[in-house]
C-alpha cells in the first residue's frame, strides 16, 4: 500500500513538474502559446552532409498553406461585437478603450478575409522554395520531374503558386506540373467532408463539439481558466460579471491576439494576456487538436487510421522515383490537421503517444510544431557505384527521425522505411485499399 501511495505521489509530482515546465517553456517563448497560429521560423540549424558517394535525386513533400488571416470571420466578429456593445454602454475601461482601437485598426485590414492566405504566407513559402532550390543542386540541374498538387483551399492553391513561381524565378526552363481537384482530396486532406458520406459521418462523432472527449475538455478547462481578471481590465464590473459565453468570448480574443501577428494589421495584441493565462490557453486548444488528429484512441483506431491514405501515397510514390531512378520533386499543398493525423500514422515521436489524461497531453503532443508553412520533407540520396538508396526526413526544414533504428542518422535506409510503413499501413483496420489502390472506409475495427 505504501508502495503504491509513494509511486502515486511521484507521479503527481512529475505531471506538476512538466506542466511548470511547459509554463515556463510558453513564458521564455510566449510565441509558442499560438500553437498553429505559430509564424515559420527564420533560422534553421546546419544539415548533416550525406554519407560519402550519395547524391540526392528526389524530394518527396508535404506543406501546410503559409500565414492566412483568422480562419472563419465569426470567431473575429463575434469578439468585435463584444466590444461595441461594451463601448455603447459605457463599459469600457481605459485599457478597453485602447483594446477596442486596436480591434478597429485590425477590422480595417482583417475583417471578412477569413483563412485566405497573407502577404506572409506567400512570402513564407517562397523562403522555402529558394532554400529547396539552392540546398539540391544536383536535383534542380538536372532537369528534374516536378509536380504540385494542392488541396481545392484557395490558401492551399495560392502557397503553391507563391512556392512554384519561386522555383522558376531561380530557373525559368524547369518543367512544373501544377494540379488540383477532388481527385486528390482523400490523400491531401482525408478530414474533407466531401470524400465520403459515411467517413464524414464518422468523423463527425469524434469531433468537437459532440465526440466522446468534449465533455471532460469542458470540464478540464472550468478546471484550469479563471477569465476574472482579463474581463475586468476590459470591462467595467457589471458587464464583465454578466457577460455571457465568457470562456468562449475570451478563447476568440485569444485566437485573434495569436493570429494577428500572420496579418498586415500592424497591430500588437501580445498585452492582453498574461502568460500564464497564454499558457492556459494553448494547453486547451493543444488538447483539442490532441483529440481530433491524434492518438487518443477515442475513435476506436480511427485518429490513428485517417491518413494511412496519404501516408501510402507518400511511400508508393517514393517507390516509383526510386525504380525510375530519375531527377523529381513532388510538392503536396494541405493543411495543419493533416499533418498532425500524419505524424500520429507515420509513429514519430511527440505526434503517436498516447495520454492518460489532459493534463499529460502536453507532455508529448505540441501543435506548436505546425506552425505556419509546416511541413515536411524527405530527400532521397543513391549512391552511383552500389545504387543503395537513402531518405532523410525534414519537418520544418530541420533534421527529424524516423521510428527506427539506424546506424546512419539522421539518414535511413530506404528499403527499412518502406518496410516499416508497408507493415504499418497493413495493420489498418478501419480502411482497405483494394487491388487498384484506392482506399475505402470499411467502419469495422
Amino acid at each position: 500500500m505504501k508502495r503504491l501511495l509513494i509511486f502515486a505521489v511521484v507521479a503527481a509530482m512529475s505531471m506538476t513538474a512538466f506542466a511548470q515546465g511547459m509554463r515556463e517553456e510558453i513564458k521564455a517563448n510566449p510565441e509558442k502559446a499560438a500553437g498553429v497560429y505559430r509564424l515559420y521560423p527564420t533560422e534553421f540549424a546546419d544539415l548533416t552532409p550525406a554519407p560519402k558517394g550519395y547524391k540526392p535525386f528526389y524530394i518527396s513533400h508535404y506543406g501546410r498553406h503559409g500565414s492566412r488571416y483568422i480562419l472563419h470571420n465569426h470567431k473575429f466578429d463575434n469578439v468585435f461585437k463584444v466590444f461595441v456593445a461594451a463601448d455603447k454602454a459605457g463599459s469600457l475601461t481605459p485599457f478597453g478603450k485602447e483594446i477596442y482601437g486596436r480591434m478597429q485598426r485590425i477590422a480595417e485590414v482583417c475583417q471578412g478575409l477569413a483563412g485566405d492566405l497573407t502577404p506572409l504566407g506567400r512570402q513564407q513559402h517562397r523562403g522555402i522554395a529558394k532554400r529547396m532550390y539552392e540546398g539540391y543542386p544536383d536535383i534542380f540541374r538536372h532537369n528534374p520531374r516536378i509536380t504540385a498538387v494542392s488541396t481545392i483551399v484557395p490558401r492551399c492553391l495560392l502557397s503553391m503558386n507563391s512556392f512554384t513561381n519561386e522555383l522558376l524565378r531561380h530557373d525559368a526552363s524547369l518543367d512544373i506540373s501544377i494540379d488540383t481537384g477532388a481527385k486528390h482530396m482523400p490523400y491531401l486532406n482525408p478530414y474533407y467532408r466531401d470524400n465520403s458520406v459515411a467517413l464524414a459521418a464518422h468523423i463527425d462523432k469524434y469531433r468537437y463539439p459532440v465526440g466522446p472527449w468534449v465533455d471532460g475538455w469542458y470540464a478540464f478547462r472550468r478546471s484550469v481558466v479563471d477569465n476574472t481578471r482579463l474581463l475586468h481590465s476590459l470591462f467595467a464590473a457589471e458587464f464583465a460579471d454578466n457577460l455571457e459565453f465568457a470562456d468562449d468570448f475570451v478563447i476568440n480574443l485569444f485566437r485573434v491576439t495569436v493570429n494577428t501577428p500572420n496579418t498586415p494589421a500592424n497591430v500588437d495584441m501580445s498585452d492582453i494576456f498574461t502568460a500564464d493565462e497564454k499558457y492556459t490557453w494553448w494547453r486547451l486548444i493543444n488538447s483539442v487538436f490532441y483529440h481530433e488528429k491524434g492518438p487518443s484512441g477515442t475513435g476506436g483506431g480511427f485518429l490513428s487510421e485517417v491518413t494511412a491514405n496519404l501516408l501510402k501515397q507518400l511511400v508508393d510514390d517514393a517507390a516509383d522515383k526510386v525504380a525510375a531512378a530519375e531527377p523529381a520533386v513532388t510538392l503536396r499543398f494541405g493543411h495543419d490537421g493533416v499533418l498532425m493525423g500524419l505524424y500520429n500514422t507515420m509513429r514519430l515521436r511527440g505526434w503517436s503517444e498516447k495520454a492518460a489524461s489532459f493534463e499529460e497531453i502536453e507532455q508529448t503532443w505540441h501543435d506548436f510544431d505546425i506552425p505556419m508553412a509546416s511541413n515536411m520533407q524527405w530527400i532521397f540520396y543513391r549512391n552511383a557505384k552500389t545504387g543503395d538508396v537513402i531518405v532523410k526526413m525534414l519537418i520544418n526544414e530541420e533534421e527529424a527521425e524516423f521510428p527506427i533504428e539506424s546506424d546512419i542518422k539522421p539518414y535511413y535506409r530506404w528499403n527499412d522505411v518502406k518496410a516499416f510503413y508497408d507493415k504499418v499501413l497493413s495493420e489498418q483496420t478501419l480502411y482497405r485499399f483494394d487491388k487498384e489502390g484506392d482506399y475505402h472506409y470499411t467502419g469495422k475495427k
